[in-house]
């Protein structure tokens, strides 16, 4: 199923064509907790975040991190989890009926897989942060405070 591209990706390889754009995530997710809500369901976001490791700018690095990780994400998720760009250097995933605990296997599988490839070698690392509902928030302005604050803690 293909999606919406990202803005800044005009390419139509494999892996990149399932990312929705911020505001096309945004709905998928506002969707999301309506769902959840009206059937009590738990539900995960995965926040993934390429972060530059020096302070001289890369962006042919961070472009190549971004197609990589893209990638990756592309052949890990499940048919059902929607993939989505919030920014050029940060990836999304909701992950549908996944409690704390499934997506924290998620996590953890992702950083696992992430060993396999050397985002250091163009000066990025990712760190992952996960969301869930309703433990995080109980509505969609809740779950991007969220967001927002997980990406405070990584400046920190």
């Amino acid at each position: 199923m293909t999606y919406s591209l990202d803005p800044s990706e005009k390419e139509g390889k494999m892996g990149l064509g399932r990312i929705l754009n911020r505001e096309i995530f945004l709905y998928f997710l506002d969707l999301e907790v309506k769902r959840a809500r009206r059937y009590q369901n738990f539900f995960s976001v995965l926040i993934l975040k390429l972060v530059q490791l020096s302070d001289k700018n890369n962006s042919s690095g961070l472009h190549t991190c971004y197609k990589q990780l893209s990638h990756l994400l592309s052949e890990e998720l499940r048919e059902s989890d929607v993939l989505g760009s919030l920014g050029e250097n940060k990836l999304v995933a909701l992950l549908p009926y996944a409690d704390v605990s499934a997506g924290g296997q998620a996590k953890s599988h992702f950083e696992s897989s992430l060993k396999y490839y050397d985002f250091k070698c163009e000066g990025y690392e990712v760190r992952i942060d996960q969301v869930c509902f309703p433990m995080d928030g109980t509505d969609t302005i809740d779950l991007v405070k969220r967001v927002i604050a997980s990406e405070a803690a990584w400046a920190s």
